[in-house]
């Protein structure tokens, strides 16, 4: 692991910024929603390992270490123990091993929200099949979701509410804490999409059953590596979906099989890892935590401040601004619309300027600019995106 970094160091050392994230020297990189770019820490650690493996074989030893370094960062970051982490290929992966491991009834009731992103919507919608009945919770226009809404979608038969921390396309919070408390209170499991938050703000599995991440976008990680988180009173009830040999105990006794799960959340592990992914993610998690979430939020809500207040000038109409009950701040994203212009030609344009954003549509269907920056983002590029947008 590398020394920690530092926020007004990067801000203020454009060679350092440079090296350390080598995309700006590229380009001005505002799609961490999307995917975002390796940090260069990120990539040694993963090119490293490559060479080592290359070398000497792929053994687990060479990547134990990062996998335990893993484990820990990501249980920190969520308040939680590094029993209750299991690593997963992606966030539609961790979802769907909920879904399909809860020892649902018929007639059974799932609550998600209406224009989530699909990968918290289709393991919802394939328990359907299993007589499981699953309930829309209409959004507003600006995507926010709030206590009363959920409040009202539930019945006497709602065994599950699975929602989203942060809208996909218009960056609307929700309240994790104060829905999550209300449904414990009702006996009723809480489980949650993390990917648009997990990394860009604080955030806390307290009063969450069930969690999945993917590394690639606020995380600052490789594409095919994520974390689910899986409270420890849940681990009886969430039976392993995929079963191997690193689900059990005796995962060393290749002779003598007998299913005897292991007691914290590898039982979800069913094989070997992704152990380039596993590398990578440790670094980045590294790095992240020697910044502190508190202050990536803090340096997300400035430069998103700067952001709307010349959207506004220039007349462009933001979206999740205010609403809802959740932290309207607690999102890195910004979406915006031209009610004038064709918010398709305007991100083409963007894009040849080499202003790296997103096109997507908010709950209503219009198409919106997204807007993601990170923490090593700069003022200047936000100003960079004013101008373009006002040329």
């Amino acid at each position: 692991m590398k020394e920690g970094l530092d926020i007004k160091a990067i801000a203020a050392d454009e060679d350092l910024r440079r090296r350390e994230f080598p995309v700006t020297s590229r380009v001005i990189y505002l799609a961490h929603a999307a995917v975002a770019p390796l940090p260069a820490r990120v990539s040694a650690a993963i090119a490293e390992y490559a060479q080592r493996a290359a070398e000497t074989g792929q053994f687990e030893h060479l990547h134990k270490a990062a996998e335990d370094g893993a484990r820990s960062l990501a249980a920190a970051m969520l308040g939680a123990s590094p029993e209750e982490i299991a690593f997963v290929p992606s966030t539609s992966a961790g979802l769907s091993l909920v879904a399909a491991g809860l020892p649902w009834k018929e007639g059974d009731g799932v609550v998600i929200a209406d224009g989530d992103f699909p990968a918290n919507v289709y393991p919802w919608l394939g328990l359907e099949r299993r007589g499981v009945r699953v309930k829309r919770i209409p959004r507003n226009t600006d995507g926010f979701i709030t206590k009363l809404d959920v409040l009202k979608a539930l019945d006497e038969g709602t065994r599950l509410v699975s929602l989203s921390s942060v809208h996909f396309s218009t960056g609307a919070a929700v309240d994790v804490d104060g829905i999550g408390s209300m449904l414990r209170d009702r006996g009723i499991l809480f489980c949650v999409d993390a990917i648009q938050s997990l990394g860009a703000a604080p955030l806390s599995a307290r009063y969450v059953d069930f969690l999945a991440a993917d590394a690639h976008k606020w995380l600052l990680g490789p594409q095919g590596i994520g974390v689910l988180f899986v409270r420890r009173e849940r681990l009886s009830e969430l039976f392993p979906a995929l079963l191997g040999w690193k689900s059990v105990h005796a995962d060393r006794d290749y002779g003598h099989a007998e299913l005897l799960l292991k007691d914290d959340a590898r039982r979800y592990e069913p094989g070997n890892l992704n152990a380039l992914g596993l590398v990578g993610l440790s670094e980045a998690l590294s790095m992240l935590q020697s910044i502190g979430v508190e202050a990536i939020a803090e340096r997300l809500r400035h430069l998103r401040s700067i952001l709307v207040r010349g959207l506004r000038d220039r007349g462009f109409c933001v979206k999740a601004t205010n609403g809802g009950d959740g932290d309207a701040r607690a999102s890195g994203i910004t979406s915006f619309y031209d009610p004038r212009g064709d918010m398709a030609e305007l991100y083409k344009k963007l894009l040849s300027d080499g202003i790296i954003v997103s096109l997507r549509a908010d709950p209503e269907g219009r198409p919106c600019i997204r807007v993601a920056p990170h923490f090593y983002s700069i003022e200047e590029e936000i100003q960079a995106l004013l101008r373009a947008l006002r040329s």
